[in-house]
């Protein structure tokens, strides 16, 4: 007759716990692939040779 109110609010209280892990971990996650500028192109390809990493170059004008 009665559906228990427990039950209910447990749910709603595990909807919450997953939202709250996720708004939590997510911006983690996307800080740990921040990009690592450099201030040579010298030291960048040397870099880049020893790890193996590809470089990517962005250039830009207005004229």
């Amino acid at each position: 007759m009665f559906k228990p109110v427990f039950h209910r609010t447990s749910t709603y209280l595990t909807g919450l716990v997953v939202l709250l892990l996720m708004v939590g971990t997510i911006p983690a996650l996307v800080a740990s692939e921040e990009i690592q500028w450099r201030e040579t192109l010298e030291d960048t390809m040397k870099e880049a040779e020893k790890t193996g990493k590809p470089v990517m170059m962005d250039f830009y004008t207005d004229w």
